[in-house]
């Protein structure tokens, strides 16, 4: 068995695509997989598959039941343990007072020319850098200037599917899905 985690991409944010943990939990169990658990309601599912699994096959699989289930489409974005530890490690940005770190995990590893241009669009307020299948961005909370970062702006400067998690939530996630070792 390997251990996964499934981010999903914009459920019960705001009111829109309103998803139960507990629901969740039951149909990810019902597709058969073990260990399920849940961290917080933005869809953060730690879980154990079979390790013949593939990863687009099992992102696949998580998507289409979500929708017959929910009737929600919902881009599913896998990564293993390792795969967050090796995120969190490569974290770009010195911690700075007033500034808060972010990941967004991609579907695909964007086009080099587009993570060049979202990486010039690099300020004093905000900050980004793109490697394989993450964009890294550092933020400026203490400014009253307006942002750009969000998922939707991620996902149309780079053309790939993104979700995008704070440090702290990494964090957890991580150490939920590394408790049982």
């Amino acid at each position: 068995m390997t251990t996964y985690i499934a981010l999903l991409r914009g459920i019960n944010v705001g009111g829109h695509r309103p998803i139960k943990m507990q629901d969740l939990r039951q149909m990810f169990s019902e597709l058969g997989f073990q260990n399920v658990a849940t961290y917080i309601q933005s869809g953060n599912v730690i879980f154990d598959a079979n390790d013949e699994a593939n990863l687009a096959f099992l992102s696949t699989k998580i998507k289409v039941q979500i929708e017959e289930s929910f009737g929600y489409d919902v881009p599913v974005i896998l990564r293993t343990p390792s795969d967050l530890e090796d995120s969190l490690a490569f974290f770009p940005f010195d911690d700075k007072e007033g500034w808060k770190g972010y990941i967004s995990f991609l579907a695909n590893k964007p086009m080099d020319e587009q993570a060049k241009e979202l990486e010039s669009l690099s300020s004093d307020i905000e900050k980004f850098v793109v490697r394989g299948t993450e964009l890294f961005g550092f933020i400026n909370k203490q400014t009253d200037e307006k942002l750009q970062f969000s998922n939707s702006f991620v996902e149309n400067k780079l053309g790939v599917p993104a979700t995008t998690r704070n440090l702290r939530t990494i964090n957890k996630i991580l150490s939920m899905a590394t408790s049982s070792d």
